[in-house]
């Protein structure tokens, strides 16, 4: 497996409101139960730019390296983590505790991914068979799960018909596929 750099490309936000600065970071290293990944794609969200300009009620970490749809593979783990190998597939997504006063949100409240190499918490990462691609996983990361969700709370069986608003937007889209695909 090829060294990890010390040093890192990224998108930086050092002040609300912008400029994103594309510049040097260091590449920091796992807390006992986190994970490295090296990010090969990230998808995009309108909640960076929210992060950006700072208009949610939700303070944002300063500096902040935003992106929370990122899918990569993990290069080194700390000693707590055991179901995750070197070399596995991963996603990064927001968080699985949102709703926490002291939320962890890659991408708002801690750096995300835009940069080489992310920090994940173990718990909160998705395991990516080896076989998807990751170009593929990313960008359903935030809305593909946002939507999934929603039709799963929704009670709707395979053969029933589900209202979609916005229907022609990037979740609406995904949320039609999702629903396509569960018809029997």
């Amino acid at each position: 497996m090829a060294e990890i750099p010390t040093e890192q490309w990224a998108q930086v936000i050092e002040k609300t409101g912008g400029p994103v600065e594309y510049k040097k970071i260091p590449v920091q290293k796992p807390k006992s139960d986190e994970l490295l990944v090296n990010v090969k794609y990230s998808g995009v969200c309108h909640t960076d730019l929210h992060a950006v300009n700072g208009d949610w009620p939700l303070p944002t970490k300063l500096p902040l390296v935003g992106g929370h749809e990122g899918a990569g593979v993990v290069v080194a783990k700390g000693e707590l983590v055991h179901d995750v190998e070197i070399g596995d597939h991963v996603g990064i997504k927001q968080s699985d505790e949102p709703l926490c006063s002291k939320a962890l949100m890659s991408g708002y409240t801690v750096d995300g991914t835009f940069q080489q190499y992310a920090i994940a918490k173990a718990a909160h990462a998705a395991r990516i068979p080896k076989d998807v691609p990751l170009d593929a996983i990313a960008p359903v990361l935030c809305a593909g799960i946002t939507v999934y969700k929603g039709l799963k709370e929704s009670g709707a069986k395979p053969g029933q018909t589900v209202a979609i608003v916005g229907a022609g937007g990037g979740l609406g889209s995904l949320a039609q596929q999702y629903a396509k695909a569960s018809e029997p």
